[in-house]
């Protein structure tokens, strides 16, 4: 329609003069335009690339033989396997002296689902760090314990007895479970709730009560870590805005009047020393024949402050109508999503008399309003964007809890929440086999997989994704995997081959570690599984090695051998697009 109104445009004011010469071939450029759209569409890739909501009818098939298959002999089977080894092999061979150099160490393994058969084993009992393939384990044992159906609850309760017209004279308790995607829309939600059931007018105040966790926030602290390896927001029973605020910081047009400075989302919860001013403009200093003042501004974060508000120091100057940002990590998310939840009761036209903190519930509480988010949203974005933040909140989750004690102080000290966590999902492993006597043990201590300390086997991977097959929430356990040229962090990997639409499977990248663990079919239709795990200082060539293994796997066929894949070509690897 576009390309016709442009034609359009143009007879309107030149058919006089060109229309003997032009129309006729305008018309047939026309003409050949629209026969050139249908094919474009139909080769399109499917625009759904990083929807968590997809249909299987979205996902193209990958490729498979159109053969008459016929019953091999045992001797033709075992040649056929025995060349994908030797490929294998070779593909490996061609590194040794860089895998020596960057001290590498590897497991691979790769079975047949439909044979019951190992097709390729390479240390694969050796327990390896399995960077964000450990989400794989976070989110089974998620499902383990509270099935596909579930939903996070966040909920606003009150110790009023009862709400007298309108008013509702006692507390409101903003109590989380875990969301990690909680933020002001859902709020709002909650407080149009309480409009809509009557209440007007609350005498009490607003309270944050994020007792469901221990209060050890930090995951570097509950996982032992000595080093950060990647920051993470605080990880909070009750959070807000992926625990995020961002500090916005703007200069008018007067110089030397102190700058303006607001958050996003807008809150009380924070505390400004702002000792910044507007700038001379650069173009007015150089006529005065002064130096130039250039807007040097630093925006920082004040520790160490009492009374519950997180403080920012504001300090430089900033060119005049100009502004800078910057995002910090809420420090106490359950004060601050109590504060955004007050503002927004607020907004919903409800006075409120108290303020708001931190509190635990009472025991005897009323329910007000409720928030529900699906589990299984939260694992398809665990899984296919390898989302460490929600994956923490999951990890605590699965041993999340209210806890009694004499004194409160040193429960919230202690991390009792993550012991809970790692006890429930070894238990989980053992009730379907993936742990025993038989297989390696499974070494976990946080549940993004940033942790260096986690340790797992190839061979029990190839575990987890064999007995998940039996599971009641099989399919939503696996529809959250990646999948290659498609989505999440397989997006822009292995486009252009076999493997292309074909893999699903779970990345894991560290600076120092390389992991892909899933499903591909062979060109036969057979269904593998595999599991890689590197461990070295050549994180980008194990990505290309993976991109290489995949192919193999994905061109292997007991009927019409494929070539192997001449070198190691990893140009279909782009650094930085897949983040862990």
């Amino acid at each position: 329609m576009n390309l016709f109104l442009r034609w359009r445009l143009f007879f309107r004011y030149d058919m006089k003069r060109y229309h003997t010469l032009i129309l006729p071939v305008a018309l047939s450029a026309l003409v050949l335009s629209l026969m050139a759209v249908q094919p474009a569409q139909s080769q399109r890739v499917p625009g759904m690339r990083n929807s968590q909501y997809r249909l299987s009818s979205d996902i193209p098939s990958p490729q498979t033989l159109n053969v008459n298959k016929v019953p091999l002999s045992h001797e033709d089977s075992a040649t056929a396997l025995l060349r994908l080894q030797t490929n294998i092999q070779a593909l490996l061979a061609e590194h040794d002296k860089t895998f020596v150099k960057s001290k590498t160490q590897f497991g691979l393994a790769v079975y047949s689902l439909q044979q019951g058969k190992e097709y390729f084993a390479l240390n694969p009992a050796q327990p390896l760090t399995p960077a964000s393939t450990t989400k794989l384990f976070s989110t089974f044992a998620a499902f383990d314990k509270f099935g596909a159906s579930y939903s996070i609850e966040t909920l606003v309760l009150t110790d009023a007895l009862e709400v007298r017209d309108g008013v509702l004279d006692g507390n409101i308790y903003l109590v989380g479970h875990g969301d990690p995607l909680l933020d002001i829309g859902d709020l709002e939600q909650l407080s149009y709730q309480l409009f809509n059931a009557g209440v007007r007018r609350i005498t009490g105040g607003i309270y944050g009560d994020d007792g469901f966790f221990d209060r050890v926030t930090s995951r570097r602290e509950y996982s032992g870590d000595n080093e950060e390896v990647q920051p993470t927001a605080p990880i909070s029973a009750l959070s807000v805005q992926r625990n995020l605020i961002t500090v916005i910081v703007s200069a008018g047009g007067v110089v030397g009047k102190p700058v303006h400075v607001q958050t996003f989302p807008s809150c009380d919860a924070f505390d400004f020393d702002i000792r910044a001013t507007v700038a001379v403009p650069a173009k007015v200093a150089k006529k005065r024949r002064k130096t130039p003042v250039r807007g040097g501004l630093s925006i920082s974060e004040v520790y160490g402050q009492k009374g519950g508000k997180q403080r920012f120091a504001i300090q430089g100057t900033l060119a005049p109508n100009s502004s800078v940002s910057r995002v910090f990590f809420i420090e106490q998310p359950a004060f601050v999503a109590a504060d955004m939840f007050k503002k927004r009761i607020e907004s919903s036209g409800i006075v409120v008399e108290g303020s708001s903190g931190l509190k635990s519930s009472p025991s005897t509480v009323s329910e007000l309003a409720s928030f529900h988010r699906p589990l299984v949203d939260v694992v398809n974005i665990i899984n296919k964007k390898s989302d460490n933040f929600c994956a923490e909140h999951l990890f605590k989750m699965i041993g999340g809890g209210k806890i009694d004690a004499a004194v409160p102080e040193l429960a919230a000290k202690d991390n009792h929440t993550v012991q809970a966590s790692v006890e429930q999902l070894q238990a989980s492993l053992r009730q379907y086999g993936i742990v025993g006597s038989s297989t390696p043990s499974v070494q976990i201590f946080d549940g993004s997989g940033l942790s260096r300390r986690n340790k797992i086997a190839p061979l029990t991977m190839l575990r987890l994704l064999e007995n998940v097959q039996n599971a009641p929430f099989a399919n939503e356990f696996l529809n959250a995997f990646a999948i290659a040229g498609l989505d999440g962090t397989l997006q822009y990997r292995m486009r252009g081959t076999t493997a292309e639409y074909n893999v699903h499977a779970k990345t894991g990248t560290h600076k120092n570690v390389s992991a892909l663990a899933g499903y591909i079919r062979t060109l036969d239709g057979e269904r593998l599984m595999f599991s890689f795990i590197f461990n070295g200082n050549a994180v980008w060539l194990y990505k290309g090695l993976e991109n290489k293994l995949c192919q193999l796997l994905a061109n292997f066929s007991y009927y019409t051998p494929k070539e192997t894949p001449a070198g190691l070509d990893s140009t279909d690897v782009e650094a930085g697009k897949e983040l862990n």
